[in-house]
This record gives structure tokens, sequence and C-alpha cells, in this order.
């Protein structure tokens, strides 16, 4: 554990900070506030700290049986070990006990107002805040130079508008208000979105449901939970990171996939297929490496295998009295629909244009936390939803970073300049993001923190760990957690930060894959420097290694193109869905059929004829409409 800098005498003017929210953003920016010296007030509204990840019973926002999706190493503060000795993925009534150390320890629980609701932040002049807020039922207005907004973005559930929903008869839940599933024992549940919450809501109705549908819109990008014994994370590393050769493009996208369709086959009787489906369907439409967040909880997959849930890639249409058609013409008979839709970002008490602007996009802010003229007066922390690692590592950098500004201790580039780097900030993340435009939290973790770090000026670098080889390569092949930015710069503490390095240490798996794996993301991170500035050169960026010839049967499709097509007994029968021995492959052949050779929808129904199918390719007549794609 590293010490607090609270006791230092300052050598700045104190500011007086109004931190919104005690949950992990609001404490660890609190706990940085004060080792700067300045006077805080954290407001919070429930009767304990902890946020989203505090379960009261009466409350949305958390649900039972929830373990986390990503391990307690990277959901840990570079300045608060955990206590584990190995990774794992807590629970939120664990993690709540984590920040809970995390409060006494740094005595932060005397600086927090619980129980107190914000009514309104409004700008005073040009250099205070007027808080107002309501606490055992007095109003109360305080004076601050700065705000931080740290209240989370898990308290407005979205629901999305689709037509004819007033006239369904059964019930519409979203997943906010979801504790246990026991409500929905025989009942016929169609299940919307597939975030990591989502996941495992699904997975818990299937449980008890009389059927379970899950519907998404498009093949998502999953990560599996535990990777041969250890936690999916383990793998998140420095070299791995810098091991992509071409990010994001469709040239590394389909180098991968030819990995991918390996590894299809080598799982073709194993639990892991559905993951490797889902991926390899990602990479047929061309829709990249990523291009979205990564969910990170694979849990469901088991029931595509089991049959407790069945999948369906084309989104609601409409709603009916007892049911929902889909895009591709289905009807879906059913008495609840559970909505994993996410949530609206809201700063309402905020009465400042910027806060309307965050709160479209929070990238107009540098950082996601800082608006170029408003700068250290008014800050978000915490506002991010990384493709790996935690947030826990970004929102105390941002900590950190706005503590010392606010100080006077690291200086901010002038608003222009500030401005300039969102632009181009906002135009890598539409390109890395293609298919989450709306999703403005969404940021890729390595870059992320690599940019707060240089800003900051606690970059690591690898001669901080000279004369100690074997820490330099845990410091490459080891996790990439928050400690690894307390080896040098502002806030450094060195020898507990190589403490952690080596307790994080290497993955725990078998040693064949260890020297796979390493000598992998090694060997890829020397050459991808010179693959990159070949393929910029040679302008190779969308380049496509793989066979996207548009053949003129199913036979062909299925031999070519589709993950061991050779394997389906073609000749054996005549109807689309009765080639595959699972529902959820049928549904992503279909998929295919309809995004790459816009074969019709009335032409892939479970019934269909691949003769009829055949006569499409062959003489593309009666091609869908625009309007009938999803």
């Amino acid at each position: 554990m590293m010490n607090s800098q609270a006791m230092q005498a300052p050598s700045h003017p104190m500011k007086r900070v109004a931190v919104i929210g005690a949950g992990l953003s609001g404490l660890v920016t609190t706990k940085e506030l004060i080792d700067q010296s300045h006077t805080v007030v954290c407001f919070e509204r429930s009767d304990d700290i902890g946020g989203a990840f505090y379960n009261k019973e009466n409350e949305g926002g958390i649900y039972n049986d929830i373990h986390l999706t990503v391990s307690n190493f990277f959901m840990a503060f570079s300045s608060f070990a955990p206590r584990e000795k190995n990774r794992k993925y807590w629970t939120a009534s664990e993690y709540i006990e984590y920040l809970q150390d995390f409060t006494e320890h740094f005595r932060l629980r005397k600086f927090i107002r619980f129980n107190t609701v914000i009514e309104s932040v409004e700008p005073v002049g040009t250099q205070k805040w007027r808080v107002t807020y309501l606490k055992n039922g007095e109003r109360k207005d305080e004076l601050f130079d700065s705000v931080a907004v740290c209240s989370g973005k898990f308290r407005n559930p979205l629901l999305p508008s689709v037509p004819n929903m007033e006239q369904f008869k059964g019930t519409i839940h979203h997943s906010f208000d979801f504790k246990e599933a026991s409500k929905f024992k025989g009942k016929k549940v169609v299940c919307l979105g597939l975030g990591e919450s989502g996941s495992d809501v699904v997975h818990q109705i299937a449980q008890v449901a009389q059927e379970t549908h899950l519907v998404v819109k498009r093949p998502k990008s999953i990560i599996a939970r535990v990777i041969l014994g250890d936690t999916g994370d383990s793998r998140t590393t420095r070299a791995a990171h810098y091991s992509f050769l071409v990010n994001h493009s469709l040239f590394e996208a389909t180098l991968k996939k030819r990995i991918m369709n390996k590894g299809l086959k080598v799982n073709e009787q194993k639990r892991q297929r559905p993951l490797s489906a889902f991926w390899m369907w990602k990479f047929l439409v061309k829709y990249g490496l990523h291009g979205e967040f990564s969910n990170k909880n694979d849990i469901w997959l088991q029931d595509l295998e089991t049959g407790q849930t069945q999948l369906h890639l084309f989104s609601v249409k409409r709603f009916a009295e007892n049911g929902v058609y889909l895009h591709d013409g289905q009807f879906i008979e059913c008495t609840d629909v559970m909505m994993s839709t996410g949530y609206e970002t809201q700063f309402d008490m905020i009465h400042h244009s910027a806060a309307q602007d965050a709160a479209k996009n929070i990238r107009s802010n540098f950082l996601h936390m800082i608006h170029p003229t408003l700068r250290d007066s008014l800050v978000w922390i915490g506002f991010t939803r990384p493709d790996v690692g935690g947030v826990p590592t970004i929102a105390e950098l941002q900590a950190r970073l706005y503590a010392r500004v606010l100080a006077g201790k690291t200086e901010l580039a002038d608003s222009h300049t500030l401005q300039r780097r969102i632009e181009e900030y906002q135009q890598e993340c539409r390109e890395q993001f293609c298919l989450e435009p709306d999703r403005s939290e969404n940021v890729r973790y390595y870059r992320f923190t690599g940019e707060l770090a240089r800003t900051l000026g606690v970059e690591p670098k690898w001669y901080h760990l000279l004369p100690d080889p074997r820490l330099i390569f845990n410091f490459y092949h080891g996790s990439l957690v928050a400690a690894q930015f307390r080896l040098s710069g502002p806030g450094k503490d060195p020898e507990a930060a190589k403490a952690m390095i080596r307790r994080v240490g290497l993955m725990q798996v078998p040693t064949w894959h260890k020297f796979f794996f390493f000598g992998l993301t090694s060997a890829l991170s020397l050459i991808a420097p010179v693959v990159r500035k070949v393929v910029k050169m040679l302008k190779m960026q969308e380049h496509n290694w793989n066979d996207y010839k548009q053949y003129q049967s199913v036979a062909d499709i299925l031999a070519h193109q589709w993950p061991s097509g050779q394997a389906f007994p073609l000749s054996k029968t005549d109807t689309l869905a009765e080639l595959f021995s699972q529902a959820y492959e049928y549904e992503g052949f279909k998929f295919f059929l309809h995004s790459e050779y816009e074969v019709p929808l009335r032409l892939l129904s479970p019934s269909a004829s691949i003769k009829d199918i055949d006569d499409f390719l062959r003489f593309q007549e009666g091609a869908a409409p625009l309007e009938e794609k999803t």
C-alpha cells in the first residue's frame, strides 16, 4: 500500500472542491484531492459508499449474484492493493468491501455527506460554483472553486422506442430493476441487448423460464471470462497491445479470421465453440477486429448449446399484443420483455451548456474530463468504458491529473490546443468504434491510459525497472494494472509499484501456452512497427486477405467461406435449418447470407429451400429492398 501525501504542507493555494458521488470514481478523486491539500466535500445521495455497486433491496442498478467481468488487480487502485494474492473475479459485495477498506485506510468518510441530493450546480461569475443540495428535508447551498462530477451513468435506464409497445399486454422490464430471476419462472421471455450485465440477466432468466429468446442486431465482440484456468484479462498486457499489426483495419481482421477459423475447428465439440462462432460471424461480414465495446461475459453462451436460450440476430421491428415481430419476419410469442438496453447520461442538475455537451458526447471533453474553456473549474471523472482493463485505473489517473492541475503543479495546454486534440481524438474514436458511434464513453484502454499518463507525466518506461530483467519481463508480459503508473513522475512510489508488478506476475496457464503467447506477442511486437509503416505506405489498410468471392451456391459458400463448412451434410437435406445441428449456427448463417449476399429474408426461413437460395445466388433476382435490411 502506498502512502498518502495528505499531511504534507501545501505549496499552493488550496481550493474548495465539491465531489458529486461516492462511488469508485468519487472516492479516488476525494483521496487524490486531499493528497494535494485541497478542501473537499463529497456529496453522496445514498447512505453509504459504493455507487452503482451498492446493492440496496428496494433500489435498482445492481442485481444479486453478480460477479464483475474485470479481475481484482484491474479493479484496484494503485494506492491500495487488494488482499488476494491471485487473480479472481470479485462479487459486488467483495468489491464494496474493498472500497470500504480503501475509505477507512485513507480516512475519507469524514469528507462525505451521505443522504444528500444535489439539486443544482450553477456558475457564480467566472470563478465559483453554487451547489444547492437537499439533506434531511432542508435545502442549503454552498460555494466552491471547482466541481468534480463522479456520479456515473447507471441511474437513468434507456428504453428504446419500438412501434406498438403500448399494445403489448405482457410486462416490459429494464435490467436496472432486475434483482433475481424467480419472477420469470415458467414464462416466455424475450431479452433485448447483450452488454455485460445483460449477459448475466439472460443467463439467469434462461435457468427458470419456459422459453428464453435473446435478440441482438448483429454478432458482438465476446471475450471469455476464463481462458485455460486464468482470468481473460490476464492477457491485457503491453506486449499484447504492441502486437497489433494495423489496429482495427480490415487487413488485421482478415488475418486473424484465419487464426479464429482454426480455433473454431479445434473447439468443434467444446464449450468454446459458440464463442469462436460469434467472432467468425463478425469477421465474415467484415465488421473488423473490434469496432465496438468488447463484452467480457460469456456465461450465456453455454445456454445456446443446451437450447435454453434461442438466439436471434435481427432486431425487434414492432410489438404485438402477445409478442414481438423481428426484422426477419419472425414472430416470437412472449409474456415478458427484458430490455438490457443501457442507460442515458444526464447532467440536468448542472446549469451550464458544457454539461449538456458532455451528456450528449463525453468526448467533447479532453480525456473525457476537461472542457476546453472551463478547464479545471468543472470536470468529469470516471465516464469511460474501456474495451479491456478496468475503469478504476482510468478514474485514478484522471483524479491524479485533476488534483495536480487544480494545484497548479501540472499545466494544461491552451484552450485552442485542447479543442484541436479533442477533435482529433473524436475522429480516431469514430473509426475505432465504428459500430457504436453513439457510445461516446467507449475508450481503448492502452491508448487512453497512455495519453493520460503522458499528460500527467507518469508514463512508465522499461529502464525504470533496471537492473531486474525478470521485472522488465513482468512489465511487458504481465497485466497492465494501475501500479505501473506509480513507477516514476508525480506521486511515484517505485518500490510499492514494483512489488505490485511482481505480485500480479504472469498469467497462470499451462507452460506450453505461456511459451506460445509470450513468443507470439514478442515477435509481433518487434515486427509490428515495420509492418504498420509498410502497410500505410502501400495503402493496404483495407486489403482483404480472405476469400470474399461471391459464390453462386450454398454448397460453395459452406465449403469455401463458412468455418468447418466441409462437415455439413448438404447432400442429405433440402432445407436451410436442417444443415445445422445447433439453432444458433443456422441464425449466424442466415445473417451472413442476408448481410453479404443480400439474400431476401423471405428465402431464409427455417423451411427455406436451398434450391431457391441457389437460384437467387445464380441470377441475383428478387434482391431484398433496402428497407428490409437490418
